[in-house]
């Protein structure tokens, strides 16, 4: 139960470091990211990966859980890529948002 609690942990913090760089923020939504908001995202995302670390130490112990941290954040990286790769962006989504700010509406 604490793997998958550090698996999930480190999912949301990869997630939010990725959203932290202007590529994947627009293909989430569609905008540029505000200059204070992508500090943020970096901040909360390496608070959250290095708050994945002791769920896996309390599920391996510190020896084994280390290694087991770093094969969690490849597979959180790993499905994140998957989801990146597969999933049309919002712009693809949802044509009018795009539309809005080039002024065609």
């Amino acid at each position: 139960m604490m793997a998958l609690l550090s698996f999930l942990v480190a999912f949301a913090g990869s997630a939010l470091m990725g959203l932290s760089q202007s590529d994947h923020y627009r293909w989430a939504y569609a905008r540029a990211p505000a200059r204070p908001l992508v500090r943020r995202l970096r901040i909360a995302g390496a608070m959250l990966v290095l708050l994945s670390l002791p769920p896996a130490a309390a599920a391996w112990g510190w020896a084994v859980g280390s290694f087991g941290w770093f094969g969690l954040l490849s597979l959180a990286a790993g499905l994140l890529l998957v989801i990146r790769t597969y999933l049309p962006s919002r712009a693809a989504r949802d044509p009018a948002s795009t539309t809005k700010k080039q002024g065609k509406l």
